[in-house]
């Protein structure tokens, strides 16, 4: 009956940010969430269900949320302002689309002079998803867990 039983280990503290770099680089790749990558851990600590693994779902959940939103920062352009990130406009971090007609860009000279039947090549067309529903939105803990990029991205503020 030796070797049956998995070994008794001395647990050591692990902070959620050691399987940080991992999950960073599964994240895009995989299409994994921090719920099932976390569960993928605690599985893998003790499969067997016996002992009670601490959820630690929450904390690396706050770090995915910032770090996306430091990231996002960084790629806008913000990490070496002099007044920080807190100076940011709002927009500012939204990505502007090349494919859309834009004066100043793409379109060519006399694209206002053009006829109506062939007007809308150069017309903007703005839409979203229907299935964003932006219901959600309205959750009742929207007060203890603000949004980090309220308006700088590609929607306005939201106010209630």
């Amino acid at each position: 009956m030796r070797g049956i039983r998995p070994r008794q280990q001395t647990l050591r503290p692990v902070q959620p940010s050691t399987f940080w770099r991992h999950f960073a680089s599964c994240a895009p790749s995989q299409n994994i969430n921090v719920q099932d990558y976390v569960r993928t851990l605690e599985k893998l600590t003790d499969s067997t269900g016996l002992e009670k693994v601490p959820d630690r779902r929450v904390a690396f959940g706050r770090m995915a949320r910032q770090y996306s939103y430091l990231k996002m920062m960084k790629r806008g352009g913000r990490g070496h302002e002099a007044n920080g990130i807190v100076t940011t406009p709002p927009g500012a971090l939204a990505v502007r689309c090349w494919a859309c007609p834009d004066a100043s860009r793409n379109l060519p000279s006399g694209w206002d002079k053009v006829p109506e039947s062939k007007a809308y090549l150069y017309k903007l067309m703005l839409a979203f998803d229907a299935n964003f529903r932006l219901k959600n939105k309205l959750r009742a803990g929207e007060r203890m867990d603000p949004a980090l990029t309220d308006g700088l991205g590609y929607f306005t503020i939201w106010t209630i």
